[in-house]
């Protein structure tokens, strides 16, 4: 194998590991992973980075012109706090109606390296480029659906939240659909970490992807909702330095996505999807495994010795006295 098929499609081989060396856990597992894949995940983290580049150009373009803002004068004016916030409520709206685009062609990607992702989790070879390419071109039909809605949910969540909060001073009725749009957003926000495994590795059409996504997360509400506030942590430290002013933790977590930090949420929701689908997809489907990866519950069994055999050793030591 040549040097550019070593690039194309990485490394075959890879550690040999004995039943008693695999990992109990899916936490576990993902840590071994992790050590194992550290430079691979900023590879795969730069081909999504690619697809990536419209959204965080401009979203640094939107940044850049809130921080041109002369808030101090604005707000010594006699309507200061109505301006300012006038302001940032229109850049706001400019940057979100923008991002619809930008996160709208990162699907195909998206699934590219969810399938990556999803071998690497369940300790499976994946040949990087390759696999990438061809997960890329054989789900863009679902994917681009699946990003293009994302991109519209943030929009939809906001001008509900505004429009029918406005009128909901005068009519608490106004309330209702402004609950079900924002719980709709939030809803769809969950099932994202299932819904690209789920669609790299079962062949579903795209009204069952959204219905088996929807149950499972709901069934396993605490396990998504863990993932997706593990993988908000940098959001928020980004627009918490926003809005501080801090170019430290701004730099920080921006180095943060441009090395690893696509690539690494991938890997924490393709952890979490495996599991949930162990419990719920791979049980009813014939000839699919359960637990890849993993160690074999059956090893740890024979590793604890049965109650009988403690009764009958304590019985033998008795007689010996």
């Amino acid at each position: 194998m040549g040097l550019f098929d070593r690039l194309y499609y990485g490394k075959a081989g890879k550690r040999d590991y004995s039943v008693e060396d695999m990992p109990k856990t899916r936490v576990a597992l993902f840590f071994r992973v992790l050590k194992d894949h550290l430079f691979d995940l900023i590879k795969v983290n730069f081909l999504q980075l690619i697809f990536w580049l419209p959204f965080i150009v401009w979203t640094a373009i939107n940044v850049l012109a809130i921080q041109t803002l002369d808030a101090e004068t604005i707000l010594a004016g006699e309507n200061g706090v109505q301006e300012l916030m006038g302001q940032m409520t229109g850049f706001l709206f400019l940057w979100l109606i923008g991002i619809v685009p930008c996160v709208a062609i990162t699907g195909p990607s998206s699934a590219g390296a969810a399938y990556i992702m999803r071998n690497w989790a369940r300790d499976q070879h994946a040949f990087l480029f390759s696999d990438f390419k061809d997960a890329f071109k054989s789900n863009w039909k679902q994917a681009l659906p699946v990003s293009i809605i994302s991109a519209l949910v943030p929009v939809l969540a906001y001008t509900a939240s505004t429009y029918y909060g406005a009128l909901a001073s005068g009519n608490a009725f106004m309330f209702v659909p402004m609950v079900i749009v924002v719980s709709a957003s939030i809803l769809w926000t969950l099932m994202l970490p299932l819904l690209y495994p789920m669609m790299v590795g079962y062949e579903l059409r795209f009204v069952d992807l959204i219905k088996n996504a929807l149950l499972m997360s709901c069934a396993r509400l605490p396990h998504v909702l863990l993932a997706r506030l593990i993988t908000a942590i940098p959001i928020a430290v980004m627009f918490g330095a926003i809005y501080f002013g801090s170019s430290i933790a701004l730099m920080v977590s921006v180095l943060y996505y441009l090395l690893i930090g696509f690539a690494l949420s991938r890997l924490v929701y393709a952890s979490v999807a495996n599991g949930i689908f162990d419990a719920y997809l791979n049980p009813h489907i014939e000839g699919a495994q359960v637990r890849m990866g993993l160690r074999p519950q059956e090893e740890d069994d024979l590793d604890l010795p049965d109650d009988d055999e403690d009764e009958e050793a304590e019985d033998d030591e008795e007689e010996d006295d």
